[in-house]
């Protein structure tokens, strides 16, 4: 009798639905099947349920616990995103025979190593990492000291986690031509037809990919590993595809950036309108543009140094200047007119600032990313192993949608309200 096999499995079966990954009422049906049928087929036997008695209550208890948690009010079947830590500690549990075996043999693999990380939320804070202890004069504190690198933000703000693709082509449907105009009408008078064109259109997924060399000692250390590949490699991933997001010219293997789709600042109402006008009516004439165009501006990204130099905004007496709807909270985090202003120091090419209705940008990730370790050329010898990450995503706005998103330079969006010009 396997005990420990269905013991795993019943646990793998807790963990996807604490987590509410995909299928985790299926594992747990499909665990608890299997338990109860070895049970049951245990108790024909009585020899063989007393010399198991022990594993048999223990799994007892598990099945219970497992039970109580598929039946509790309010579990979600649907995909939940989780950390990268989490989604790594189940894929590598899942390879955890793969990994003893790579450690045991030397170093030697039969092939590669694939770790497939599920439902994983993007620019996740980096958690504090366990420490791994060894018998020596020093101990491994866990700890790796990273090189500084810039701060994301693109993807905490547009609708990511709400696109689900599993292909590498995604397809919308766009409403165009539409016809006829509802009206007031008389009882039993003819009604008003209106009629819509609905038109297809696709983007193709691009795919980014890194390498490293690790030692195979980080398969001892699953923590440092994390750490390398979160903090050294996906944090290059991610900066890299934040620039392509904003200013990809979607040729060849590059993504359609934001800047392509956003349209020119006007400044909406304001437009010419505006007396000695400051940086702060440009964010004003960005929320008056975009609601003139339908929309409701819920964010703008504006260059970081773009943002200080707001701030420090000082009138003839050297007293700073900051209008009554601007406000500034703890975290250091400003909002003018109850938008929020977001830093970025990514490439927004030519444009200091790009903002609107951030919610019809759309950006969907196909299938999940991919963790690989090999061994390449001369690996084996150093005692060394190859890490490969992979994700591939796409980026679109809909061409009904480009309106809301506002893009502009500073002094040419001062210049567009001032009503002396």
């Amino acid at each position: 009798m396997d005990f420990e096999l269905l013991k795993k499995q019943i646990q793998d079966a807790q963990i996807a639905l604490k987590t509410n990954v995909d299928g985790a009422q299926a594992k747990a049906v499909e665990a608890s099947e299997k338990a109860n049928g070895l049970i049951a087929e245990l108790a024909l036997n009585k020899d063989a349920s007393t010399k198991n008695a022990v594993e048999l209550d223990l799994l007892r208890k598990d099945l219970n616990t497992l039970s109580a948690n598929v039946n509790k009010p309010g579990v979600k079947t649907e995909t939940k995103l989780m950390s990268f830590e989490d989604s790594f500690y189940i894929a590598a549990k899942e390879k955890q025979a793969e990994i003893d075996s790579i450690l045991a043999s030397g170093g030697r693999m039969a092939g590669p190593l694939v770790l497939n990380l599920k439902a994983i939320g993007l620019n996740t804070t980096v958690e504090a990492i366990g420490s791994a202890s060894q018998v020596s004069i020093t101990q491994n504190t866990g700890i790796i000291s990273d090189i500084r690198t810039r701060i994301t933000s693109y993807l905490t703000r547009v609708s990511q986690a709400a696109l689900a693709i599993d292909n590498p082509i995604a397809m919308w449907m766009e409403m165009v031509d539409s016809t006829g105009t509802p009206i007031f009408i008389a009882e039993a008078a003819e009604k008003t037809e209106i009629g819509v064109r609905f038109e297809e259109r696709n983007r193709k997924a691009k795919k980014i990919a890194v390498f490293s060399k690790i030692t195979t000692e980080f398969l001892r250390y699953l923590p440092q590993l994390v750490s390398h590949i979160q903090n050294f490699m996906m944090k290059r991933v991610d900066i890299a595809t934040e620039n392509q997001l904003f200013t990809g010219d979607g040729t060849g293997n590059n993504l359609k950036g934001v800047m392509l789709d956003a349209t020119l600042f006007t400044g909406g109402d304001l437009n010419a309108k505006v007396a000695n006008p400051t940086g702060w009516d440009v964010m004003l004439g960005v929320i008056s543009q975009v609601r003139k165009a339908s929309g409701v501006t819920n964010g703008i990204y504006v260059k970081g140094g773009i943002v200080d130099v707001l701030l420090s905004t000082k009138d003839a007496d050297d007293r700073y200047i900051l209008p009554a709807g601007v406000t500034i909270n703890a975290q250091g985090e400003v909002s003018a007119f109850g938008v929020p202003l977001i830093r970025t120091e990514a490439n927004l090419g030519s444009f200091d600032f790009m903002g609107g209705d951030l919610r019809v940008i759309n950006v969907g990730f196909t299938g999940n990313m991919t963790v690989q370790i090999e061994m390449s050329g001369d690996d084996f010898v150093k005692n060394l192993k190859t890490i490969l990450v992979e994700q591939e995503l796409v980026q679109f706005v809909s061409a009904n949608d480009t309106q809301v998103l506002v893009k502009g330079l500073l002094v040419d969006a001062i210049a567009e309200l001032d009503s002396a010009a």
